[in-house]
């Protein structure tokens, strides 16, 4: 029987980084607006005005530092027959919340703010073993005697804002005000897969795949806030321009190799200041906080627009042994969304008060920046894409020398979708996916403070 390798032309689709970047409210900033799970562009009161609403700053009191939620997360995500029927690959982390951090001043009349904003923290491994022969092998290669195949996929984003906020009354029930942040953003991801069968007269076929990318971006982000104050409610308006890019550069990696087949083959290519481009679109927020009693109602509409197709990173042809060269997609759209919410503030005590909230989040992308597949087969479109709901509670507790919020938030999905990975022979139609499901569970856990020392050193003067 003439020898025959199983040829694996795999492309693999990293999609954990998809909900901090197209799902607009998966990450919410400031003590109490993590609280209302960010409906707060009428009524934030806490430092998270500087993203939620900047001329929110001149209805609350002198805050002379505050950082919010250097809370924690619990995780997980499970992949099911991603390498076939029962297989399962999953991942569990326990990390740090992406949080905030600053304070507020005055100066020439004015109030200023300044934060930091760690908005998008991303960093997933998962990795997957196997050495057994399953039947679609035997298919394709009925010698092998032993096989092992090993996978490892991963994706890194950081994003980190620092701003400076500045908003003044116009008239006594009317304010307007500014945010305007620089953000310094990296996204890279890859994977790594191997495989290695050894047939029944001792002969090695081995097969390695490895794909990457990286792109850095610095820029500019400009929010726009406007406030109005009735007598029983606020009603606030916050506008995010698009995202003002200055610098940005890409890199690809892609590197094949065959060995101990029929023929052997290697490819290897490290492109690096290629031209990439992020976009942001522009996103118009309305809320309100009506005061019921001396309990609160927060309540928020959120649009965002979409954005056409446009490269992420343009990564030229590669020659991957086929009669033409082969494209390499890494392309991006986004369809507008409309997100809505409401939240509870609880009065209890002066010093104390609970919070309840909910918020929908709904999945921007159309395409989402992947690797798609390399193989002669062309391109493969492989879009993950999930809507959430997120559930917040906890409660607000106020000390004589601090402002303590202790509280929870809850997400959770599960999606389907065409498996990225499939095993293919040359005779054998390339077509047959099987489907994939996704499990993803996230709990936040959060404790912020708020520190007035400014406003109490001065309240003690004189007075000691």
């Amino acid at each position: 029987m003439p020898k025959r390798l199983l040829i694996f032309l795999l492309s693999f689709i990293w999609f954990l980084s998809y909900a901090q970047q197209g799902n607009y409210k998966f990450n919410n900033f400031g003590n109490r607006s993590i609280l209302l799970s960010g409906n707060v562009t009428g009524s934030v009161t806490d430092l998270g005005l500087a993203y939620y609403n900047p001329s929110r700053l001149t209805e609350i009191e002198h805050t002379g530092f505050a950082f919010n939620a250097k809370a924690y997360q619990l995780s997980s995500l499970k992949l099911s027959n991603l390498l076939g029927e029962e297989s399962k690959i999953r991942s569990t982390n326990f990390d740090g919340v992406p949080s905030m951090a600053g304070g507020t001043f005055n100066l020439f009349n004015n109030r200023f703010a300044y934060s930091f904003i760690s908005k998008s923290r991303t960093d997933n491994v998962l990795g997957y073993g196997s050495d057994v022969i399953s039947e679609a092998i035997l298919e394709i290669y009925p010698e092998t005697e032993s096989y092992r195949v090993n996978v490892l996929l991963k994706t890194i984003v950081k994003d980190d804002w620092v701003g400076l906020t500045w908003a003044k009354k116009v008239k006594p029930n009317f304010s307007l005000g500014v945010s305007l942040f620089g953000s310094v953003y990296k996204y890279s991801g890859g994977s790594n897969l191997d495989h290695t069968i050894v047939s029944t007269s001792n002969n090695v076929a081995f097969y390695r795949k490895s794909i990457g990318f990286n792109q850095e971006s610095y820029g500019l982000i400009i929010k726009m806030g406007g406030n109005y104050h009735f007598s029983k409610f606020d009603v606030g308006l916050n506008i995010n321009i698009p995202y003002l890019e200055v610098y940005n550069k890409g890199s690809f990696l892609y590197n094949e190799v065959i060995a101990g087949a029929d023929f052997d083959q290697f490819y290897n290519y490290d492109l690096k200041n290629l031209n990439a481009q992020r976009k942001e679109p522009l996103g118009i927020s309305v809320g309100s906080g009506i005061s019921i009693g001396r309990s609160k109602l927060h309540v928020n509409l959120d649009y965002v627009t979409g954005l056409k197709y446009y490269d992420r990173i343009s990564i030229p042809n590669i020659d991957t042994g086929e009669e033409n060269t082969t494209p390499v997609l890494f392309e991006e759209s986004r369809k507008s969304v409309l997100n809505f919410g409401a939240g509870l503030e609880l009065y209890i005590h002066d010093r104390f008060n609970v919070y309840g909230s909910f918020t929908t989040d709904y999945n921007a992308f159309i395409k989402n920046t992947n690797i798609f597949d390399l193989s002669s087969n062309g391109n493969r479109d492989v879009n993950i894409g999930e809507d959430f709901i997120q559930y917040s509670v906890g409660i607000d507790l106020k000390l004589r020398w601090a402002s303590v919020i202790i509280g929870a938030n809850y997400i959770s999905s599960s999606n389907e979708f065409l498996t990225p990975l499939s095993l293919v022979k040359s005779e054998t139609e390339n077509g047959n996916y099987a489907n994939t499901k996704l499990d993803y569970n996230r709990w936040q856990f959060v404790v912020g403070f708020e520190i007035p020392f400014l406003e109490k050193l001065d309240s003690n003067n004189g007075k000691e």
